[in-house]
């Protein structure tokens, strides 16, 4: 649904608030990024690359030097300057008692800590013959973004309110080429030996990166446009003392358009010309809602009181894209009309959810509250077998310190124990139920293409959304006039009809696999929240949070016939019955110096056969701190937030990818490196592929805001 909770005006004169916001933006990584490595030996009489592995063999003569080093700790060479953001706010409300408005501007702009390196600049401007870059070249990280809002609310009868909602965002956003990807910055930085006398196949010197300079791979310009607009109007009536009605109607509208480019004799060298690319998506993504209801509220006798509400919710997602890529450019060209060769696609769905509930309230005496609902969920994106789907819920709470029979201690404010059991669905992907056909062109004899289609999915007509139920029970308790107050959890829930993507037979339709509701997982924990007031004064007024959560996560079952699924990169985690879903699996190994020289050697490994299960991926338990300090009357606060979450382990693919790609890693070259470094060295980079030794403890304790 669409639910828009925002600040609102009030009645009386006009109020005006300004507010501003500046700063600047830093790698906080910055001159600590883990070393590249590269060992120069003697080998056949030439000087060339030489491992540990192959200086213990004999196969290389001596050791002439160890290089180590990267270019992201170094300045001329980083790609990591200072950024700086700036956001500016402009807010008025007021109104009358009938009318209230509340109106709001907001302009934000940064600019990122990318940065191309002067050296780099100065090659392209001469290579370019031009005496400036493109700033989206020179500074390829920016979001530029506006946001409008105006909400107004009035009566318009004695017992009739209405209220109308309406945002504006525009977002400008670029970005560089990151992440995994083989022309990206990162692995151009790290993906590679540390070698600062190589050059690519023009002679351009690369400066310790790896294929690619630096000044090429920020020449490909990466943007991202949306324009969003968020309405809403929701009406209010009630014309009865004990009878009140809503109805919210909402829609929400985006466009979005994502383009990348690289301009003619530009960008990363791969052919014997840059031609010049372009890849331009734009998109339409709307949601429209409706959300009516009605609650009756009865008090048939002075201890009970009832509340009933019924209500029908409606969510309506389409999504449109249409789009072009684009090959051979001319000079200057950036769209994909001007490439020689284009090719263009168009994509669609959409999915309709229509939801009704009834919900039932009794309180008994103000101190025991009892409540029972029932919701019903149909959807476009279930399975043609799968018509709809039932949520039923069910609670209790019991404010047990009002009792005439509990003692009332001094510092006993209130103390309330509750339970509760109930369910939730998780909807199934747009076309994940359906059987669809991708288009496929066939060569005939004779020449030229056939066409043809060919099963792009299989489909399932029985697929129906994940189900999930929870139960959970505890306490809350106020102590010392509500200074203190502690609220303790137990939670267990469990999710059965998990959507899985089974395998299959490709014989059977030629697809490799299917979705399936065969899963079944648990998830169980206590959490904690405890509050303090420490202070509380006219001229300051101090507190704190403390909270904490535990959870035991455990596949129970994957369905009849199915084999544990691997996931996670390179399929570093199985997901089996009887261990936590997404757990790190591996083979472990030993090793062994046997001649004790030092030097690790694959003789010297000794491997498990089978993998076994190493630890969970996910934390188990959380703990947040939050204090917070109030000055001058509550005029000013002041409050920050750490949080600490441990009991988990994560795969150090960085390194892994340096040890076993990149052949950069200390275990490779390093004779003073540990035998640790050097046995998960040897495990990953050898034929078993093995990346154990990268499991690392993913604890971690951040300093939030």
């Amino acid at each position: 649904m669409i639910n828009i909770t925002t600040k609102r005006g009030r009645a009386g004169a006009t109020q005006w608030n300004v507010y501003t916001e500046n700063g600047i933006i830093n790698d906080p990584r910055a001159g600590t990024y883990p070393e590249l490595y590269y060992q120069w030996g003697l080998r056949g009489g030439v000087s060339q690359q030489c491992t540990l592995r192959q200086l213990s063999a004999g196969t290389c003569a001596r050791v002439d030097s160890l290089n180590r080093g990267n270019v992201l700790n170094n300045a001329e060479t980083s790609p990591f300057g200072t950024g700086n953001r700036s956001q500016y706010g402009l807010q008025a409300s007021g109104g009358s008692d009938r009318v209230q408005f509340f109106l709001s501007a907001e302009r934000e702009q940064e600019m990122g800590i990318y940065e191309m390196p002067a050296r780099e600049q100065e090659r392209l401007r001469l290579e370019r013959k031009v005496s400036s870059l493109p700033i989206e070249q020179t500074r390829p990280n920016a979001l530029e973004r506006t946001n409008l809002r105006v909400n107004l609310t009035g009566q318009i009868a004695r017992n009739a309110t209405f209220a109308i909602s309406s945002g504006f965002v525009q977002s400008n956003q670029r970005l560089p080429q990151n992440n995994d990807n083989a022309n990206g910055l990162m692995v151009a930085a790290m993906g590679g030996v540390w070698r600062t006398d190589l050059k690519d196949s023009r002679g351009v010197e690369l400066n310790g990166f790896r294929v690619f300079p630096l000044g090429d791979v920020l020449s490909r310009t990466t943007e991202q446009d949306i324009t969003r607009f968020i309405n809403s109007v929701q009406a209010r009536w009630e014309p009865y003392g004990w009878l009140s009605t809503r109805a919210t109607i909402g829609y929400d509208l985006t466009g979005r358009r994502d383009k990348a480019y690289n301009q003619f004799d530009q960008g990363i060298f791969v052919q014997p010309n840059r031609s010049g690319q372009i890849n331009d998506f734009r998109a339409d993504i709307t949601q429209s809602t409706v959300d009516v209801g009605a609650t009756a509220s009865f008090r048939p006798f002075g201890w009970l009181g009832t509340k009933t509400s019924v209500g029908s919710q409606y969510i309506g997602n389409s999504f449109s894209q249409l789009g072009g890529t684009g090959e051979s450019l001319p000079p200057g060209g950036t769209q994909v009309s001007a490439a020689a060769i284009r090719n263009s696609n168009a994509s669609f769905d959409n999915t309709r959810t229509l939801g009704v509930y009834v919900d039932q309230l009794f309180s008994i005496r103000e101190r025991l509250f009892l409540t029972a609902a029932l919701r019903r969920d149909a959807a476009s994106a279930f399975g043609a077998e799968a018509r709809s789907v039932f949520y039923p819920k069910v609670g209790a709470s019991w404010l047990i310190s009002d009792e005439d029979f509990m003692p009332s201690p001094d510092w006993l404010e209130s103390l309330r124990f509750r339970a509760a059991y109930g369910s939730s669905g998780q909807i199934v992907g747009t076309t994940d139920a359906l059987r669809f056909y991708d288009p496929y062109p066939a060569t005939i004899s004779g020449g030229g293409d056939s066409p043809s289609v060919s099963i792009g999915a299989l489909g399932n007509a029985d697929l129906k959304p994940e189900y999930t139920a929870e139960f959970e029970g505890g306490f809350d308790l106020t102590m010392f006039t509500g200074a203190s107050n502690l609220e303790l959890t137990y939670y267990n829930k469990e999710t059965t009809d998990a959507l899985v993507s089974r395998r299959i037979a490709p014989s059977l339709a030629g697809v490799a696999a299917r979705f399936e509701n065969i899963g079944n997982v648990r998830n169980s924990g206590l959490e904690l929240v405890f509050s303090q007031r420490l202070l509380d004064k006219q001229l300051i007024a101090a507190d704190i949070v403390i909270s904490g959560s535990t959870n035991r996560n455990e596949l129970i079952t994957l369905g009849e016939g199915v084999s544990p699924i691997p996931s996670g990169n390179r399929n570093t985690q199985l997901n089996t019955p009887g261990y936590p879903l997404f757990g790190m699996w591996g083979r472990r190994y030993t090793y062994n110096d046997a001649n004790g020289d030092g030097i690790l050697t694959d003789s010297e490994m000794t491997y498990d056969a089978a993998a076994s299960f190493i630890g969970p991926s996910f934390p188990t338990r959380e703990f947040v701190f939050a204090p917070t300090v109030e000055l001058f009357d509550r005029k000013l606060r002041v409050s920050t937030q750490f949080d600490r979450k441990w009991g988990m382990l994560k795969l150090n693919n960085t390194l892994r990818h340096m040890c076993q790609g990149g052949q950069s890693c200390r275990g490779l070259y390093d004779q003073s490196a540990s035998l640790d470094e050097q046995a998960r060295t040897i495990a990953a980079s050898g034929p078993q592929g093995i990346f154990t030794g990268f499991y690392e403890d993913g604890s971690f304790t951040r300093f939030r805001e």
